[in-house]
C-alpha cells in the first residue's frame, strides 16, 4: 500500500470542505497553480463571505511539516486574486477533470440526502408481541442499538469495560470517516485494514526508530525527524515480511518475534529540523513558534531493531489513556510488541473472531463471545494465529485471499450474559454458551443470526426486528435498554446541508502529532450539561457535566452507561479527526448545536462544549486553549 499523494488528498479535503459553493467562485478549488516556482492548491474558501478580506485555506504539497503532513496557510481572497493571475495556470484538462469529479460527488451527496429524507419503512412486530421478562416489541427494538449491543458483547466477552467503551466510540466514529472517504474514492481509501499489523516501538543501531500506530509507522534514522509512512505485511515462505512505503525505495524488513532486520544499508528520504523562530501562524491567526526544516537523503546503516526496552509504543499508549479516563485504576493486559491482527473475520456457520491489540474475541452468533490472548506465529515452519483459550486452544492458519482456517468440527464458545452490577459497581454475569461449526473465516461483520444457547441464556423474543442475515435476535437478560436515539447524520445519509469543519489549533512540536489527532468530534443537539441531566445521572451542585461523566465512568457507576446512552440520543453528527486534528462532520439541518470534544494539551485536560450556529453550506471553527474549558 502506497501513500496517497498530495493532489488526491487535497481533492478529498476540498470535496469534504466546500464542494457545493466553491465551483461558482472566481478562485478555482483543488487544481494546481505554480507561483514563484512553488505548486499550491486552494483547499477551500469561506463560501458565506466572498469579500476580499475573507480567508481561503491553501495547501503547499511540496512542503512537508515535521509531523509528515502537508503545510497549510490561510490567505485572504483579495491576496489570492492578485497572486493567482501571475502564476502558471492549471491546464484546461485538469480543470475539466476537477469539475467533473466535484459534480460526481455532489450528485452522490444529493442522492444520499434524498434517500435519507425518504419515509422509512415500518417494522411490524411478530405475532405474540410479548417477550422474556415482559419486554415489548418497542423496548426490545431499542435494545438492538448496534453500538449498545457491541459494547455489551465486548464486556461480556471479558475485555476491560474502559477499553470496550473507548473502542466502541472510536470504532463507530471511524466507521463514519471510512464511509466519507469511500464515497470519494470507492475501493481506494476508507476501507478497514484486516490482517496482520504491527504494534510497539523498535530501536536499533543507535540510529533507527520505528513506532507503529493503528495503520502507519513513524520512521526515523540518523538525524531525521520521525515521518509517517504506510506499511504492509506479507507472509512469504512461512516468514513475515514488513514493507514500509518510502523513497527512493521501500524499506523491507524481516519480522522475527521482537526483532526487525534488513539485508543491508538503506537510503532514506526524510526531513531534518533547522530550528525554531517566532512568527505568525495563519492556521490560528496568532503569533507562534515556527519550525523550519529541510528535505534530506541519508545513507542509514543496516537496520537491526528490537522492541526490548524501547517503550510501549502508540498502540499501548492509546489503550492506557482510555483505561485512565474510564476506569478507577484497573488495567487490562498489555499489548505485546510485534505482529498483531486487526479486523473481524466470520464464517457462514456463525463462528467469528474479532481482533484487538491485546486480545481476540471468539464468537458464536451475535451475542455469545469470549476474549483470549493470542500470538501471531511466523517462524518458517508455520504461519498462524494461536488463541490461548484454556479449555479449547485454537490455531487459525493463514489462507489465500486474507482468510483464516481454524480447521473443522464443533467448537464450544463459553460466553456469558450480563445480569447486573454488585454493590461495588462491578458487572455480574451468568454462563451463556453456544456451539458453532468451525469453517474458513473471511473478513466480514459478526454474524447476526441467532444460534442455540445453553446455561440460562435468553431466548429470541417475538417482535424484535430481524438481525442482518438471520432471524430475530434477543438481547442478553438484565442488559440495560437504552432510549431510541434520534437519527445520526452519516456521510452516506446526511440529515441536512449544514457542514461543520473543525480545525485544531493545538499543533505539537517537531515530530509530534497534533494534540487532537484521531480524537472524536461530536455535535450535540443540546448543551452537554443538559444532556447529562437528561440521562438521570446524579449531578452534585456546582459540578459540571464533564466532571460528572468522568467520575461516573472512572468508578464504573451505572450513571456512566446512562450518560453514554444520553449522548448517543442527543448526537446529531460525529467524525474522527485526522492526523492534523481536522474533521469534517456530516451535514445536519441548519441551527444551533453544541460541540463535545476533549483532549490534553501541555498536560492540561481540555473540553470544548460551546455552541455553534450552523448555516446552510460550509461552516468552520478552530479549537485552541482560549475557547476551551480546563477540566480539573
Amino acid at each position: 500500500m502506497k501513500l496517497i499523494d498530495g493532489k488526491f488528498m487535497a481533492a478529498i479535503l476540498a470535496v469534504c470542505a466546500a464542494a457545493a459553493g466553491a465551483s461558482a467562485q472566481d478562485i478555482k478549488i483543488g487544481v494546481n497553480y505554480v507561483c514563484n516556482g512553488e505548486r499550491i492548491l486552494i483547499d477551500s474558501c469561506n463560501i458565506r463571505d466572498t469579500s476580499d478580506t475573507s480567508k481561503c485555506m491553501v495547501g503547499h504539497p511540496e512542503t512537508t511539516l515535521p509531523n509528515g503532513l502537508m503545510k497549510y496557510t490561510w490567505e485572504t481572497r483579495g491576496d489570492l486574486k492578485k497572486l493567482l493571475p501571475t502564476c502558471k495556470q492549471p491546464s484546461a484538462d485538469e480543470v475539466k477533470r476537477e469539475d467533473a469529479f466535484r459534480k460526481k460527488i455532489q450528485d452522490q451527496q444529493d442522492a444520499a440526502i434524498k434517500k435519507a429524507t425518504a419515509p422509512a419503512p415500518q417494522v411490524s412486530a411478530s405475532p405474540g408481541g410479548g417477550g422474556a421478562g415482559g419486554t415489548g416489541a418497542g423496548a426490545l427494538a431499542g435494545s438492538q442499538d448496534p453500538q449498545t449491543r457491541q459494547m455489551r458483547r465486548c464486556v461480556t466477552a471479558g475485555r476491560l469495560p474502559a477499553a470496550c467503551l473507548g473502542n466502541g466510540l472510536m470504532g463507530s466514529l471511524m466507521g463514519g470517516v471510512n464511509e466519507l472517504l469511500s464515497s470519494v474514492a470507492p475501493g481506494v481509501v476508507g476501507k478497514e485494514v484486516t490482517g496482520p499489523q504491527m504494534a510497539g516501538m523498535f530501536l536499533g543501531n543507535g540510529q533507527w526508530r520505528l513506532e507503529f500506530s493503528e495503520n502507519s509507522v513513524a520512521v526515523s534514522c540518523a538525524d531525521m525527524r520521525p515521518d509517517s509512512h504506510a506499511y504492509t505485511i506479507a507472509m512469504v515462505n512461512g516468514r513475515a515480511v514488513l514493507t514500509i512505503a518510502a523513497t527512493p525505495k521501500d524499506i523491507v524488513l524481516a519480522v522475527n518475534g521482537e526483532t526487525l532486520s534488513g539485508p543491508g544499508a538503506v537510503v532514506v528520504d526524510g526531513i531534518v529540523s533547522l530550528g525554531v523562530h517566532a512568527g505568525y501562524d495563519y492556521t490560528t491567526g496568532k503569533q507562534a513558534d515556527i519550525y523550519e526544516y529541510q528535505h534530506v537523503r541519508r545513507n542509514c546503516v543496516r537496520p537491526e531493531l528490537t522492541s526490548k526496552g524501547a517503550g510501549p509504543g502508540i498502540v499501548e499508549g492509546e489503550k492506557k489513556i482510555l483505561e485512565g479516563i474510564f476506569s478507577d485504576g484497573e488495567t487490562g493486559p498489555p499489548t505485546p510488541p510485534g505482529l498483531r491482527m486487526n479486523g473481524t473475520y466470520a464464517a457462514p456457520s456463525g463462528f467469528s473472531v474479532q481482533f484487538f491489540p491485546e486480545s481476540v474475541i471468539l464468537g458464536c452468533g451475535p451475542d455469545v463471545a469470549r476474549a483470549y490472548p493470542y500470538t501471531v506465529i511466523a517462524d518458517g515452519r508455520q504461519v498462524a494465529v494461536k488463541v490461548a483459550a484454556p479449555n479449547h486452544p485454537l490455531s487459525l492458519a493463514f489462507g489465500a485471499n486474507n482468510t483464516l482456517d481454524p480447521g473443522s468440527g464443533a467448537y464450544l464458545v463459553e460466553g456469558r450474559r450480563l445480569t447486573g452490577q454488585n454493590a461495588n459497581g462491578d458487572y455480574t454475569f451468568a454462563p451463556m454458551n453456544a456451539t458453532c461449526n468451525l469453517a474458513v473465516l473471511a473478513p466480514g461483520p459478526v454474524p447476526g443470526g441467532m444460534v442455540p444457547v445453553s446455561s440460562g441464556a435468553p431466548t429470541a423474543t417475538a417482535g424484535a426486528p430481524p438481525a442482518a442475515g438471520g432471524p430475530a435476535a434477543a438481547a442478553p437478560a438484565g442488559a440495560a435498554v437504552p432510549p431510541v436515539a434520534a437519527k445520526l447524520s452519516t456521510p452516506e445519509a446526511p440529515t441536512g446541508n449544514a457542514v461543520l469543519m473543525v480545525i485544531s489549533g493545538l499543533a505539537g512540536g517537531p515530530g509530534a502529532p497534533n494534540a487532537l489527532a484521531g480524537h472524536p468530534y461530536i455535535l450535540l443537539r443540546d448543551q452537554f450539561d443538559k444532556v447529562v441531566a437528561k440521562s438521570g445521572a446524579a449531578m452534585a451542585p456546582g459540578t459540571s457535566g464533564v466532571k460528572t461523566m468522568v467520575n461516573a465512568c472512572r468508578n464504573r457507576a451505572p450513571d456512566c452507561q446512562k450518560i453514554s446512552d444520553s449522548v448517543k440520543n442527543e448526537s446529531a453528527s460525529a467524525v474522527r479527526a485526522d492526523a492534523a486534528g481536522k474533521g469534517v462532520l456530516p451535514g445536519v439541518p441548519p441551527g444551533t448545536y453544541y460541540l463535545m470534544i476533549s483532549g490534553v494539551f501541555n498536560n492540561q485536560p481540555l473540553f470544548w462544549g460551546f455552541a455553534v450556529n450552523l448555516k446552510p453550506g460550509q461552516n468552520s471553527v478552530t479549537l485552541d486553549q482560549h475557547n476551551a474549558t480546563p477540566v480539573n
